[in-house]
């Protein structure tokens, strides 16, 4: 039996096909990992907790920081306050945690088109093993997407740029108003003053029985008057010039009773 060329032809390159198809199934698999980080680096190589003090400066302000020996974060400059806490943690976690999504390489010449000729702030960190460490924030990209920056940029002013694209959050991190920076007052203290206001009603409630129990002795000092009239005949001469006080007589009118009882007649 002659086999046919063609079908010579097509055994071939079935057999062709079949083994890059073996070759190709044997490389091992790429680690996506690995693809990912290509295009990505981390700012420094420290934890959070190994920093010991920080240095920032911004157009408006610069202030220092530094830890002590309770590991309470104080600010020394431009007062010598306790500082935020939540405020540093925030900055020093971007620190050790960020990622630059992409770097490249540009002419010292360029430097004020990434904004680091006036940059947005410049951040020196010291860590608790003397080591120092820096990061400057530049402008803004094209669409406002990431901010360039400088991580421990090189001694010499003549170097080539070695410009990192940065997340935006590094922004509002370090742009803070001065009263973010310090400490916030303790919330304990309203407390004793909700507790004023509770006490102040009561010596209110208590005059109010008071008047209610002065009117109760008035009545015994209008009638206690009452008796007064009748040693007030006697001295009537000297008030004989007032004898307008006809209206006396009305409370002698009460006193014909006690002449009823005039028991001079009994004897």
């Amino acid at each position: 039996m002659k086999i046919k060329p063609m079908t010579f032809a097509l055994v071939f390159a079935a057999a062709l096909l079949g083994g890059v198809v073996l070759l190709v199934q044997q490389q091992p698999p790429a680690d996506p990992q690995a693809a990912t980080e290509t295009g990505q680096q981390k700012l420094f190589g420290f934890e959070e907790n190994q920093v010991q003090a920080i240095a920032l400066k911004t157009p408006l302000r610069s202030l220092k920081f530094e830890k002590d020996k309770n590991s309470k974060w104080q600010m020394l400059e431009p007062e010598k306050v306790p500082a935020s806490e939540a405020s540093i943690i925030f900055l020093i976690n971007l620190l050790s945690t960020a990622r630059s999504e992409r770097s490249f390489t540009a002419p010292v010449g360029d430097r004020q088109a990434y904004g680091l000729h006036q940059p947005l702030a410049t951040i020196d960190i010291t860590l608790t093993d003397q080591k120092k460490h820096q990061l400057i924030l530049g402008t803004y990209d094209f669409n406002r997407s990431f901010l360039y920056a400088q991580a421990d940029p090189s001694p010499d002013a003549n170097a080539d740029l070695k410009v990192l694209l940065l997340p935006p959050t590094f922004e509002p991190a370090v742009s803070r108003p001065l009263a973010d920076w310090k400490q916030p007052p303790s919330s304990p203290s309203p407390s004793p003053k909700s507790e004023s206001p509770a006490s102040s009603p009561s010596p209110e409630t208590s005059p109010s029985p008071s008047p209610e129990t002065s009117p109760s002795p008035s009545p015994e000092a209008e009638a206690s008057p009452a008796p007064s009239p009748e040693p007030s005949p006697a001295p009537s001469p000297t008030t004989s010039p007032s004898p307008t006080p006809a209206a006396s007589p009305p409370p002698a009118s009460p006193t014909p009773p006690s002449p009823s009882p005039t028991p001079t007649s009994s004897p």
